[in-house]
């Protein structure tokens, strides 16, 4: 291949990644808090550094349970300084400003033939936008774990309540509209409790629609499914309890277990990261999830095993 052909094809190449980077860039959602300074600012090509003229805060003693052991992976965010209230306005002023930015300039952008030079201004507008964004979760953090304190109970554990607090916190950063001049504390830990108050109220009207069977009443009930005498007395021990997981499980404990072995016409077992997806919770907490449902139907079977086994090892061939 010639020089010139290796030349022609090697800006070919650049051209299609460009095109591919401006589609990225058209499709993707940019949405920020608008201000009328920033067609001034914008008119003045106001330079980003002057964002960085407020000075960061000492860092914090990383705090601790009660044992003295860290609290894990929430321990950084513990550690994070708490924003001033000027702190807080030059963040969100910040990053809203870079969105604002970013999305002005994709405006003028040409799909076909991109601007190399727009798309490399567009990107790191974003990624900064991200990465204040990022800051102002993880030194708000404290708020979420303070409440999930408060809140949490046997129905409602530390971890949902940390994880479902999180969101919340994630919206209340893009929705928060710092030129009010309300603290962004307050309008969080509203946002927080309203996601605690909705997960709480769901959770017990669960509980009341899928509240378990009295045990003395499922041993007097007649079966209602058809036994396989083919089949060996353990698997139709199993289709037995199969057929009243509705009795025994939550609405999200009977789609994991349905989703996880395949049951109620799935074709396939789905995956950890599939149910986790569909769910919107993280894959481990999917996986304790399971475990809670299958140590409750463990709990069924057993109390079942021995009078079901032998009437089933007793019915005729």
């Amino acid at each position: 291949m010639s020089k010139s052909s290796w030349r022609s094809s090697e800006l070919r190449a650049e051209r299609a990644n460009q095109r591919l980077r401006a589609e990225r860039i058209l499709q993707a959602e940019i949405e920020f808090i608008d201000s009328d300074e920033f067609e001034t600012m914008l008119a003045a090509k106001t330079a980003l550094t002057q964002f960085e003229s407020v000075a960061p805060r000492r860092r914090r003693a990383v705090r601790t349970m009660g044992d003295g052991k860290p609290l894990a992976c929430l321990a950084p965010a513990l550690n994070e300084p708490l924003l001033s209230f000027a702190e807080e306005q030059h963040e969100f002023r910040r990053m809203n400003y870079l969105k604002f930015v970013a999305s002005r300039l994709r405006s003028t952008l040409n799909g076909q033939r991109p601007s190399s030079r727009k798309l490399d201004e567009i990107e790191r507008s974003l990624t900064e936008a991200n990465q204040v964004r990022e800051h102002i979760i993880r030194t708000n953090l404290r708020l979420v774990i303070s409440n999930a304190g408060k809140y949490c109970s046997s129905n409602y554990g530390f971890e949902d309540l940390v994880s479902d607090g999180s969101l919340a916190l994630m919206e209340a950063v893009d929705k928060f509209d710092y030129q009010r001049g309300f603290r962004f504390s307050t309008y969080a830990t509203h946002a927080i409790r309203r996601s605690f108050f909705r997960k709480i109220e769901r959770r017990q009207k669960d509980r009341q629609r899928f509240v378990a069977t009295d045990p003395s009443l499922m041993t007097s009930a007649p079966d209602r499914f058809e036994v396989d005498h083919d089949a060996p007395a353990e698997n139709r021990l199993i289709g037995h309890v199969v057929g009243r997981l509705k009795e025994h499980l939550t609405e999200r404990e009977l789609h994991i277990v349905e989703g996880r072995f395949g049951l109620n016409g799935r074709s396939e077992p789905r995956t950890l990261m599939e149910l986790s997806g569909e769910l919107g919770i993280c894959k481990e907490r999917v996986r304790q999830v399971e475990g809670l449902a299958l140590k409750k139907l463990h709990a069924v079977a057993l109390s079942h095993s021995k009078p079901q086994s032998e009437r089933l090892e007793s019915a005729p061939a």
